[in-house]
């Protein structure tokens, strides 16, 4: 062999004159020459890479334990099989327990070779899912399959039948639904002597069928404490060529996760009598005063049980203090529902109440205290309701009453808003027949609210800078009766106060985005603005919202008060400056979901600062008979009013009332 011959690679497979397209790599510096090279072997730099990697791989290896774990799927109206089989044909790490109404159906399902196979990996049962589940234990399940299922059955029973499976659910478990959509084909194609109710059919078979929106599944699983994965509309066009006819589809695809908090303050509840009497011991008590807890009993409560009765994975699990202390004072707030007297009347509504079985309370004393009226509410048996002493038209339903499919929500008789929230325009008290204006309007229910107020006699005006809210606040008005509304999307800061439009504008509501940091219970705000100055602080914000899936808030680091003043966004100051500024304008609320001074009290201080402001407007006092007042601290304090979740039963709140003064 000559040396020439002997410095080539050699190769696993002989070259020959018949290799059509094959390529060789005879010098290396050629290397580049083409894109690609055939039967090169490994150079020994290649064959180190190799090793390394391996050696890495090999570090980070399977959990042999979470491989080899079982888990349990719950096949929900399985009918003959056709999802679990080919579930347990493609997983042997799968237990599956499958169910349907139907008793034919799951003696089908029995006879099957598959099923019989797989005996000891899967067990069928007849099951109603609106009544208990007697098969599978609670708190066991992975994951909840529900393919056309609760469209089978009455809206009135949705709730219940999925509190049913909630229940089986281990914490971190998952329910995943697919179902009709509102408006899909098969609603369309309905004959005369079908409908029941609203989006509601019975079948030729006389099995019923439902048709869902987005909005409402994702009411019905969060209500039940779930939290969302993925929840949107499977949007088809199919198409017959050979008639040339269009059939357009809608299907519901949803994803929900079960919380791990809910099953600990759940468990805590259970063992409430026991806990409160272990915190009572002195030495105890002392956890009242650590840092976190600061005299939260509720939250110290929860983690006693932990550390008792639990198994200590509260840091594993990623739940920190202040998640629990969310949860236990949300756990706490009524169910407030405002009587929409643009639809009905309080007398209506509470006739249509007894009916139903509810105990309608005499109303409490507008002098009540906070204390006294905590005390009222929590003795509250789960058919009795009471009527707000603040608020008129405001009932107080039970902690986790559901509302969502009542006829009267579904009507815009009955409006599910927090009582705090009802401040804003039952303050302000517009008179029929007047002109307002409400400065960042979405989702609605204070505009709504105005209108009940006016009587919808008169003129609301209504903005709000993003388009996507404003057509949920378009909708909120249309479900509610509102008519007198005029809505526009856009800036209210760009609103030309002397357009001869406004001219009789005498009301005006500035709540604009904040921190959002007094909600517990998230119902009427739909965005959140946060900031911090230290930076430390904000990694850690960050991070708890990223851990507890919340994807509506903008976190920023730096100083609140040197915020960008033109920023739309953030600008509460000029917001409410350029309300005080309308012409004829005589009344101006202004109102935060915020606990915090630079929110709250502070634009408020820099308001009265202003001479021109000054000169023409005074704070008074919003609600008389309201004992929770702003911060001591500030020398207008007592006329401006707060809310919080511990002390008043309602999500966290600031108004405070301008009036234009009467000229000398």
């Amino acid at each position: 062999m000559s040396e020439e011959t002997s410095e080539k690679p050699l190769r696993s497979r002989p070259v020959t004159e018949g290799d059509f397209g094959a390529r060789y790599l005879e010098d290396e510096e050629a290397v580049f020459k083409h894109n690609a090279w055939d039967d090169v072997e490994f150079p020994p730099e290649q064959e180190e890479i190799v090793r390394q990697t391996l050696e890495k791989q090999k570090l980070s290896a399977v959990d042999e334990e979470k491989a080899d774990k079982m888990l349990k799927v719950y096949d929900v109206g399985c009918g003959v099989g056709n999802t679990t089989f080919p579930l347990l044909e493609a997983n042997p790490n799968l237990f599956i327990y499958l169910s349907d109404y139907s008793s034919t159906a799951i003696d089908i399902v029995k006879q099957n070779p598959q099923y019989l196979q797989e005996s000891h990996r899967c067990e069928a049962s007849v099951w109603d899912i609106t009544k208990p589940n007697t098969v599978v234990p609670e708190g066991s399940l992975d994951f909840i399959l529900c393919i056309y299922v609760l469209s089978a059955i009455p809206p009135s029973h949705h709730k219940l039948a999925i509190q049913n499976l909630v229940k089986l659910l281990k914490p971190g478990g998952k329910l995943m639904l697919k179902d009709y959509g509102r408006h899909d084909l098969t609603q369309l194609r309905f004959k005369g002597g079908r409908f029941i109710q609203d989006n509601f059919y019975c079948r030729g078979d006389d099995t019923l069928v439902y048709f869902f929106t987005s909005e409402e599944l994702h009411e019905l699983f969060t209500d039940v404490g779930l939290k969302k994965i993925e929840n949107f509309v499977d949007k088809r066009l199919i198409v017959n060529r050979a008639k040339q006819v269009k059939m357009y589809r809608r299907w519901m695809q949803c994803k929900y996760q079960k919380g791990k908090l809910m099953k600990l303050c759940c468990e805590t509840m259970k063992y409430r009598s026991y806990l409160e009497k272990f915190i009572e011991e002195k030495r105890v008590s002392t956890i009242l005063k650590t840092d976190g807890i600061k005299g939260n009993h509720e939250l110290a409560m929860v983690i006693l049980y932990e550390m008792l009765f639990g198994k200590a994975n509260l840091e594993k699990s990623g739940i920190t203090a202040d998640s629990c202390a969310e949860v236990s004072i949300s756990a706490q707030i009524p169910r407030y529902v405002r009587v929409n007297t643009l639809v009905t009347s309080v007398e209506e509504v509470i006739k249509h109440l007894q009916k139903e079985g509810w105990n309608i309370l005499p109303a409490l004393s507008p002098m009540i205290t906070s204390e006294e009226f905590k005390e009222k509410f929590l003795s509250l048996d789960s058919k009795s309701v009471l009527i707000d002493p603040h608020v008129d038209n405001l009932l107080i339903f039970p902690t986790n009453t559901d509302f969502h499919k009542h006829s009267l929500v579904s009507k815009g008789a009955l409006l599910l808003q927090d009582k705090a929230s009802c401040f804003t325009a039952y303050v302000l008290n517009p008179k029929p027949g007047s002109h307002a204006f409400d400065a960042c309007a979405a989702p609605g229910n204070k505009t709504s609210h105005l209108a009940a107020i006016m009587h919808n006699k008169g003129k609301i005006f209504a903005c709000d800078l993003s388009g996507q809210r404003i057509e949920t606040l378009r909708e909120m008005l249309k479900k509610s009766s509102v008519e007198i509304a005029t809505v526009t999307q856009g800036d209210f800061l760009s609103i030309d106060k002397d357009d001869p439009a406004f001219s009789k504008v005498k009301y005006i509501i500035v709540d604009p985005p904040c921190s959002g940091s007094g909600i517990a219970k998230r119902a009427d705000f739909i965005k959140i603005f946060a900031c911090d100055l230290s930076g430390q602080r904000i990694e850690t914000l960050r991070e708890m919202l990223k851990k507890s899936s919340v994807e509506i808030a903008t976190v920023t680091q730096g100083d609140f008060l040197s915020i960008d003043k033109d920023d739309p966004a953030f600008s509460k100051v000029m917001l409410l400056r350029h309300a005080l500024s309308f012409p004829a304008v005589h009344r101006v609320a202004y109102s935060t979901c915020s606990i915090h001074a630079e929110e709250n009290e502070d634009v408020i201080a820099e308001m009265i600062g202003t001479p021109e402001i000054d000169e023409k407007f005074r704070l008074i006092d919003p609600l008389s008979c309201w004992t929770h007042r702003g911060l001591v601290r500030y020398h207008f304090g007592s006329k401006v009013i707060r809310a919080e979740p511990e002390k008043d039963l309602t999500n966290g709140f600031f108004v405070a009332l301008f009036q234009k003064k009467k000229r000398q």
